[in-house]
């Protein structure tokens, strides 16, 4: 995983709860270093899992799941399905 606060490349196969990054000193166990997090609507998408109240603070989520694609200050691509929907029906070329 990456940590979304500095990048750092976290290699360990789990991250637990109170998980430090090794570059920063943040907690790598959060909402946004989360797979199934949508920071663009700034909520989880499970429907199962608890409200977090401080989404970069460490919580004890059991449906973390580690992030694969996230760099720093980006939101890891969620969103542009949307986007490639709105570009492929847009009224510009009429």
């Amino acid at each position: 995983m990456i940590c979304r606060n500095c990048g750092y490349r976290y290699d360990r196969r789990t991250v637990g709860f109170g998980t430090l990054c090794e570059s920063c000193g943040e907690y790598l166990h959060t909402c946004f270093n989360c797979d199934i997090y949508d920071s663009k609507a700034e909520r989880c998408r499970s429907l199962t899992t608890e409200a977090v109240s401080d989404r970069k603070s460490r919580n004890y989520c059991e449906e973390f799941v580690k992030n694969t694609d996230i760099v720093p200050g980006s939101d890891s691509g969620r969103g542009k399905t949307s986007d490639d929907f709105k570009t492929l029906f847009s009224m510009d070329g009429e």
